[in-house]
């Protein structure tokens, strides 16, 4: 009795064996040519696309100013161009007093036409007033401004003169603006430091582009920025997908990247 249990137990022992082995014959093959195969490269990181940031950052900008502003907010809107977010904010804040800056004649010209409720000033902002060259980019306005800056092709630039006027003394008096735009081409230190009272004293939101190309044509970095938004006026900034508060290092890290050139301050 038991050796027959015995010789029984055998017998599927053997069969276990003898299956083991034909599964492996069978999976040699493919365990070898996956293991000759190398292993998939990582996917390689989207190529960065600046126009692609730059309607990420509008797109922001237009939800921002329908989500700040109360209805009777003033606005200043610094390199107006043709009004494209001075119209939402004549939207936003029907009741507030707004005012624009725009050096070009033409473009001045258009947007007292298209806002008659907007005081438009044909003029740049810098730290001193007085007049000066102006450079024009006909291919495109926007590109415009107190010095040439790197472009996005080989643009026909002109000359002409142009107002400059300082923001602390063309505001009228105890006005108090809740947002502040500026794009002005890299020339953003002059406006602030021209403005300092005005932003220290009342800390509106601003939204302004600093980046290389343009910011760095005026010998301007992310220091001298931080110095005068953070150190000297009290506000905190951010980029605007809403990172921050910024430090002086991230923010540098920001500006050095070349990815970033919109950034906002606020209290």
């Amino acid at each position: 009795m038991t050796d027959r249990l015995a010789a029984a137990r055998r017998i599927p022992k053997a069969a276990a064996g003898r299956a083991a082995d034909r599964l492996a014959a069978a999976l040699a093959p493919r365990l070898a040519a996956e293991l000759a195969t190398p292993p998939a490269a990582e996917p390689a990181a989207p190529e960065f696309d600046p126009f692609a940031r730059e309607a990420r950052d509008n797109e922001h900008l237009m939800l921002l100013i329908g989500f700040l502003l109360r209805e009777d907010d003033d606005c200043i809107d610094i390199g107006a161009n043709r009004g494209r977010f001075l119209s939402e904010m004549v939207r936003r804040a029907p009741h507030g007093r707004h005012i624009a800056w725009e050096p070009l004649p033409q473009l001045a010209a258009e947007l007292r036409t298209a806002f008659p409720q907007v005081e438009v000033h044909e003029a740049a902002l810098a730290a001193e007033a007085g007049r000066t060259e102006f450079v024009v980019v006909p291919e495109d306005l926007g590109y415009s401004g107190l010095r040439e800056r790197s472009y996005p092709g080989e643009f026909r630039t002109e000359r002409i003169e142009v107002a400059i006027e300082r923001l602390d003394d063309a505001l009228p008096e105890g006005y108090a603006p809740a947002l502040i735009k500026v794009d002005v081409e890299g020339a953003e230190r002059g406006v602030f430091e021209g403005g300092l009272e005005t932003i220290a004293r009342h800390k509106p939101v601003i939204v302004f582009e600093h980046g290389l190309g343009g910011s760095d044509r005026y010998g301007t970095d992310s220091d001298h920025i931080f110095d005068l938004l953070v150190d000297q006026a009290g506000l905190r900034l951010f980029d605007l997908d809403a990172d921050g508060p910024l430090s002086r290092e991230r923010l540098a890290e920001r500006f050095a990247s070349g990815t970033r050139w919109n950034f906002l301050a606020r209290p």
